[in-house]
C-alpha cells in the first residue's frame, strides 16, 4: 500500500465540520430542531469528551436557518425574519400596573407578572428592522420604542436546541434563543 508524503509545514486542507457535526446533512438538522426534536442524532452528534465545543454556522446556514423563520427568548422578545431581509415582530416592555390588576397566584399567558410585590402588563412593541447573513455572521440592524436597539454582527452557534450568539470580543449576546418555525407564536 503507497502512502502520500506530506512535507513539514505545509498547509493541509481542513477537514469540512458539516461532515462530521451534522452527518445527516445540515438540512436534516434544521428540520428537526424546527420540529423541536432538540437537535436529537441531527446536531451536535459528534464526540465531544473531554471538551465541549460548537462548530459555528456559515453564511449559508445562517441563511437557511432564519430566512423565513423567528428567533425567540419566551417573555421577552420574538425577531422574525423575512426572505427579504426585513426583521419584524415584537419587543415584550413591561410597565408597572395597579398590583389589583395581578391575580395572587401566577398565570401563565395572561399579560401580567407579579414580581416582589410589583405587578407589571406586558407591552408589545413592533419591531421593524433589517437583517442579512455574511462573512460567517448574523448582521442586524433592529428598531423598536423609536430608535435602533440591536446594530451589531454576531457569529450563530447552534447549541443543542437552542441559537447562541457571540459578539466579537467573544462574550456571549444576551441569553439562548429558541429558532421557531414561520412567524413566532404569541407569547
Amino acid at each position: 500500500m503507497a502512502t502520500q508524503a506530506v512535507a513539514a509545514g505545509a498547509p493541509q486542507e481542513p477537514a469540512d465540520p458539516a461532515e462530521f457535526v451534522y452527518p445527516t446533512g445540515f438540512g436534516k438538522a434544521l428540520s428537526l430542531m424546527l420540529a423541536g426534536e432538540g437537535g436529537e442524532n441531527g446536531i451536535g452528534v459528534h464526540k465531544v469528551w473531554p471538551t465541549l465545543s460548537f462548530p459555528a454556522l456559515t453564511t449559508e446556514q445562517i441563511d437557511q436557518a432564519v430566512t423565513g423563520n423567528s428567533l425567540v427568548i419566551p417573555y421577552h422578545y420574538a425577531h422574525q425574519y423575512s426572505d427579504d431581509g426585513k426583521v419584524g415582530g415584537y419587543n415584550i416592555r413591561y410597565d408597572q400596573v395597579e398590583l389589583s390588576k395581578c391575580p395572587t397566584t401566577e398565570i401563565p399567558n395572561d399579560g401580567y407578572l407579579l414580581y416582589e410585590g410589583v405587578c407589571s402588563a406586558q407591552v408589545k412593541e413592533p419591531v421593524t428592522g433589517t437583517w442579512e447573513a455574511k462573512d460567517n455572521k448574523l448582521c442586524v440592524d433592529i428598531a423598536w420604542a423609536g430608535k435602533t436597539q440591536i446594530e451589531d454582527c454576531v457569529t450563530v452557534f447552534f447549541v443543542m436546541d437552542s441559537v447562541a450568539f457571540v459578539k466579537d470580543d467573544g462574550t456571549v449576546s444576551g441569553k439562548a434563543h429558541s429558532l421557531k418555525k414561520g412567524a413566532a407564536p404569541d407569547m
